[in-house]
């Protein structure tokens, strides 16, 4: 290929400039499309941490009896530290939200309390000060911690003399001593960090609360180090018997760790958006086909003026090229838009998301696109242009109808573009049908305006339980004084907040099993009377929390129907009593006074579990962390005007709880993100898909009408009516769709298997899904023949044979 080559492309393609803008634009739709969908792929999965030699960073969990991936107990994780040799550094850490005082507000903040050498696992230094020295990391050392960038940039001022930086944590004074780099944020979103070695932990190895990375020993495989951990599990286990609950060890790359939940999402799409790809691709073949068509004579000429087939097939390749390259050009940009508005989605929730972006591998990856994209769609249309009689072209001066083997070749491309699309339809129908299914869910709770305040209590001010208890009871008896308000209550785990709390328990005049996994559990839910009323909760039988349930009142229950059901069938639940095994600092015996209804608090797809509602004025420990303040309206309508009054009245009962206001419908919203991302971006593709094979069928029956225009002359000056013409081309037109449709629905049958896992009262092969999406695939056809089938009705017989 020569620059001459190039040339000529560039002149014939301008003097076919509206060709040449829909193949351009059909191209940057798929070029597009794919580097958006791989830029996330590469940014989420494909990249490498951002830590030297990041492949040997893992991520440690103990396994149950179950073989289910738990937390690990202190206790077994000195025994780990002391006894492992596969490791250079192994660590604790846990921690979460907390309010955080020393700022020009009080804050919530993501805390993490976390053991000796865990920046050393990283191999990353702070940008500013030092990390903690021995004397800081044990029993009563000096307290110190370490600053996230963006926290020490925006809470703390930027402030680079860090002598003058402080802040309290729980009532813990901290001086900071270091700052991270920008971009270093593990745990996800990570503020502080402070040495866990500062207070004790006296928790057993049933507790399990703590979650360890580590950094292997160079040399040291992954296989060898999960073996020996496992060895020392085994160890722990013949060691403790029945103190110890966990049998194992599971190990994994942290990289794999923090990106499991999304490989099978993001793999899905890049391979849907694969075949918007390819039918693009086989849209813009058909297109370049026809223009073949009406270049005969000159290609004609061309051969006789001494071009041989080989020359030709090359300027029509260098031809494609160009378009391919403008395609990529096009597409890059608009990938990059298609990214901003990926992220922008509501439904994103993606780890990793700070690493998303347009790199040098994705510049590389379109490049790719814009030089193979061109051989896909290019190759064909050469190889028919090059086949041609040359007399016969010469003589008809391009007028005549195409040769059947190009039409063949044409309708063969149209029927794998609506297979290709039937596949994509289909597989968004599944995914529609099965969130309408999710969405249907009772999640148990009344939604209703209901607003959330997620708030935490400085322990500097409020050091005891009591004294937290206090302000939540101060605080909620101003909140139902506003007018409008007509429940309000807190809880330590709203449901679908993505917290949760559980732990054994042991019912009164009942043995325990002899196996531990039969054993009763129930997930652990501390609230204040109001809450339930204000959750919009059901009331089954009895009464719910009241405020007679205060300390030195007999301690009360209220659980739900699968409590009842798993626990107490057959058994009037009121009167039962039960206690909790450590779940608190005290632990009395409950005695149920009400049943309510279930709430869905993990998931909207998964099965209720067992639950319990304790008054958190007789158990006021958990007060003094996060808890949920749920507020409801009189009427959904006033939910934005109440917003405002539920945040003032916290800012006016105390300015150092911070708040974040939210409602019961946003962690609905939250919790099906993901399948509403799947969803979306699916949707998105299949539409795309349905738009380019319209214009795939459009666009051949446009150049068969074109071809044909002598034959309907003929047809109509012989009698035939405008409602058989059109009945004609129609039929031209829905022999591919047909075919097309044939085959999309086997492939369908095979594809549509990969989404089993994402699917929620539905099958994949599901009639419903795979009727609704032919049905829309051939009213599309149909609609997107009618137009030149139309045209070829009103085709003026004399004019069509004066040009014979």
């Amino acid at each position: 290929m020569t620059l001459a080559d190039f040339h000529h492309a560039l002149r014939v393609l301008i003097r076919r400039p509206a060709f040449t803008l829909v193949a351009v634009l059909t191209l940057a739709a798929g070029i597009g499309a794919n580097t958006a969908i791989f830029s996330v792929v590469n940014g989420v999965l494909l990249r490498p941490l951002p830590y030297p030699e990041p492949d040997r960073i893992v991520r440690l969990a103990e396994q149950s009896q179950s073989g289910k991936p738990i937390d690990v107990s202190h206790p077994n994780f000195l025994d780990w530290r002391a006894s492992a040799r596969s490791f250079d550094a192994l660590v604790e850490y846990s921690g979460g939200t907390e309010t955080v005082l020393g700022g020009q507000d009080a804050v919530f903040a993501d805390v993490y309390a976390v053991t000796d050498g865990f920046f050393r696992v990283f191999g990353v230094a702070p940008m500013l000060g030092r990390t903690f020295v021995p004397e800081e990391m044990r029993p009563g050392g000096a307290p110190a911690a370490v600053a996230g960038y963006q926290f020490w940039r925006t809470t703390l001022g930027g402030e680079r003399d860090l002598s003058r930086l402080h802040v309290t944590v729980e009532g813990l004074e901290l001086r900071i001593i270091g700052v991270m780099p920008e971009g270093f944020e593990y745990p996800a979103k990570a503020d502080l960090w402070a040495p866990k070695e500062l207070s004790g932990d006296a928790s057993g190895r049933t507790a399990h609360n703590y979650e360890v990375i580590g950094r292997l020993r160079p040399g040291v495989p992954l296989a060898q180090a999960a073996s020996e951990m496992n060895t020392i599990a085994a160890r722990l286990k013949q060691q403790y018997g029945n103190d110890e609950n966990a049998v194992g060890v599971s190990m994994t790359t942290l990289m794999d760790a923090m990106t499991s939940g999304s490989k099978q999402t993001l793999w899905l799409l890049l391979g849907a958006v694969g075949l918007v790809l390819l039918i693009a691709c086989a849209n813009v073949a058909t297109a370049m086909l026809a223009t073949v068509e009406e270049r005969r004579a000159e290609l004609a000429l061309r051969a006789a003026l001494g071009a041989g087939r080989g020359r030709i097939i090359r300027q029509l390749l260098v031809e494609s090229i160009v378009i391919g390259a403008a395609g990529a050009g096009a597409g890059l940009l608009l990938a990059g838009w298609m990214v901003r508005a990926l992220l922008s989605l509501d439904a994103v929730n993606l780890p990793r998301v700070a690493d998303i972006g347009i790199d040098a591998h994705v510049l590389v990856f379109a490049i790719a696109l814009g030089v193979i994209t061109p051989l896909i769609f290019g190759v064909i249309p050469s190889l028919q242009a090059s086949r041609g009689d040359l007399r016969t072209a010469l003589a008809e001066g391009g007028r005549s109808a195409s040769a059947p083997s190009r039409s063949h070749v044409r309708a063969a491309l149209v029927a794998a573009e609506v297979a290709v699309a039937l596949v994509l339809v289909v597989g968004a129908g599944l995914l529609i049908r099965s969130f309408a299914n999710v969405m249907a869910v009772n999640p148990g709770f009344d939604t209703g305006g209901a607003i959330t305040a997620t708030m935490s209590v400085p322990a500097s001010k409020y050091p005891d339980a009591p004294r937290s208890a206090l302000f939540y009871s101060t605080l909620l008896e101003k909140l139902r004084r506003i007018p409008g308000v007509a429940a309000a209550g807190a809880v330590t785990q709203a449901p679908l907040s993505g917290r949760d709390h559980n732990g054994g328990l042991a019912i009164a005049g009942r043995a325990p099993d002899a196996d531990p996994r039969n054993r009763p559990s129930a997930g652990y839910r501390v609230a204040t009377p109001g809450y339930l009323e204000a959750a919009g909760i059901r009331l089954v039988q009895g009464r719910t929390l009241n405020d007679n349930d205060r300390a030195g009142a007999p301690p009360v229950a209220v659980v739900n129907e699968t409590f009842v059901r798993q626990y107490l069938r057959g058994t009037d639940p009121l009167g039962v009593r039960f206690a909790f095994n450590g779940m608190d600092q005290v632990n009395p015996t409950f005695t149920i006074v009400g049943v309510v209804g279930d709430v869905h608090h993990r998931s909207l797809v998964r099965a209720v579990d067992p639950e319990v509602f304790i008054s958190a004025y007789q158990q006021p420990f958990r007060a003094r962390y996060t808890m949920f303040v749920v507020v409801r309206p009189v009427s959904v309508s006033m939910q934005g005007v109440l917003a405002a009054s539920v945040r003032q009245t916290v800012r006016d009962t105390d300015p150092d709880v911070p708040v974040e206001l939210s409602t019961l419908d946003a962690f609905i919203q939250r919790s099906v993100a993901d399948r509403r991302f799947l969803l979306t971006v699916l949707a998105a593709f299949a539409s795309i898909a349905l738009l380019l094979a319209a214009t795939g069928i459009y666009s051949v029956l446009s150049q068969s009408v074109a071809q044909r225009t002598q034959e309907i002359g003929v047809r109509m000056a012989l009698g035939a009516d405008a409602r058989s013409v059109i009945a004609l081309m129609l039929g031209t037109a829905m022999r591919s769709v047909v075919v097309g449709v044939a085959a999309g629905v086997l492939a369908g049958l095979a594809a549509v298997r990969l989404l089993t896992t994402f699917l929620f009262g539905v099958k994949p092969l599901d009639v419903t899904a795979f009727g609704g999406a032919v049905a829309v695939l051939v009213a599309v056809a149909l609609l997107a023949a009618y137009v030149p089938a139309r045209r070829a009705s009103r085709v003026d017989p004399l004019v069509a044979l004066r040009a014979q």
